[in-house]
């Protein structure tokens, strides 16, 4: 294990707060690659040497900084993980007064150290995983090395699963918090779903996580949706952070789980527009719509809307009268208008743009492109 300079400065600086004394941390070859004076930094220091030599701390006299090279009177202190010595701590200062604080301050350097290195080693099997899942859901073809990978990770390949993809509404939080906020989902999610080991869940970036959802016996997909959607309104009411869910079809085959990634893709842009869990095959309508392109969906809200985009009125009486499934008296309710000016309105609307609201051609070209002008707007 070698020590990393940035690591080694982080010890100065939680030393130097009890110690209040200078502090230094050396490499296993006695060279200073840290200190609370820097113009130290790069030099020999012959006591750290010796402390490494014998594995044991080296207190540092008055007649030794005349005889040895690179030190100063105190106490140096080898950092000993895995009965190696892979550096020095050295405290300046009257022998005397920091050997009382020795024991001590070897043993938080070695929990510094052991904490970053697993830490990293943590960090280091997150990516690990994340490569595995980014690969399995992009293949259609999986082959002996992939399987191999997964059984070395300790995932079972073969059981039926389906894709869940979830993602953090950055535009409603505060950008000093996203980092914080995303590392909470991170915590939050796991919280809920990764009961059994099976359950698989990734960081996904830009505030995206995945999760490849386990199908084991006694598994219920409506009690799994309600799940979804208690765990979506309690984010939002505890933590007041918006979250989209989109979901992709069940899986027995590993080589089609890359369709039910595709499905969840799919689902997860239609969340983003309902804001409500959705999954892929409950929404047939809203996913073929989520195909069309943006220069598609532009060119579609200028040819049936352009007449009237800009009139706030009609725009308003069109999206109600579609909401409650073109009645009359619902939207003239739901508008607080008589129903003659409801009947006034959408002749207007017929009028500007040559679409009957009694048309089923018309209705379908008037739904999509006010769906699509909701979304951009």
């Amino acid at each position: 294990m070698k020590l990393l300079s940035s690591l080694a400065q982080r010890i100065v600086q939680e030393v130097t707060g009890i110690v209040n004394e200078e502090v230094i941390v050396t490499d296993d070859k006695g060279i200073i690659i840290a200190a609370s004076d820097i113009h130290r930094i790069g030099k020999f220091h012959e006591g750290a040497q010796i402390a490494v030599s014998n594995q044991e701390q080296f207190i540092i006299t008055k007649e030794d900084v005349i005889r040895l090279e690179g030190v100063k009177a105190g106490l140096n202190l080898p950092i000993i993980i895995d009965k190696h010595a892979i550096g020095v701590i050295g405290i300046t200062g009257e022998p005397e007064k920091v050997v009382r604080m020795g024991q001590l301050i070897q043993r938080m350097t070695e929990l510094i150290i052991q904490e970053a290195y697993s830490s990293e080693r943590l960090e280091s099997e997150s990516r690990g995983l994340e490569t595995f899942v980014y690969e399995w859901v992009h293949s259609e073809h999986l082959d002996n090395d992939f399987m191999e990978r997964g059984e070395i990770l300790g995932i079972s390949i073969f059981d039926e699963r389906f894709c869940v993809l979830f993602e953090l509404d950055h535009t409603q939080t505060d950008k000093r918090r996203i980092q914080m906020l995303e590392s909470e989902m991170m915590d939050e999610i796991k919280g809920q779903f990764s009961r059994g080991r099976d359950n698989i869940i990734v960081r996904w970036g830009n505030g995206r996580f995945a999760l490849l959802k386990h199908i084991g016996p006694g598994f219920s997909l409506n009690t799994f949706k309600t799940e979804l959607l208690e765990f979506q309104r309690r984010l939002l009411r505890e933590r007041k952070a918006n979250i989209y869910i989109g979901a992709g079809k069940m899986s027995k085959d590993p080589a089609r789980l890359y369709k039910s990634y595709q499905g969840a893709k799919k689902a997860l842009r239609v969340s983003k527009k309902q804001h409500t869990v959705t999954f892929y095959d409950e929404m047939p309508l809203d996913m073929a719509l989520a195909e069309i392109t943006d220069d598609t969906r532009k060119e579609l809200i200028e040819e049936v809307l352009g007449p009237i985009i800009h009139d706030k009125e009609l725009m308003e009486t069109l999206m109600y009268y579609l909401s409650h499934n073109m009645s009359i008296k619902e939207t003239a309710e739901a508008q607080h208008i008589h129903i003659n000016t409801l009947h006034y309105r959408l002749r207007r609307i017929y009028q500007l743009t040559g679409k009957s609201v009694k048309e089923a051609d018309s209705l379908v070209s008037m739904y999509m492109a006010l769906s699509f002008y909701q979304e951009i707007k």
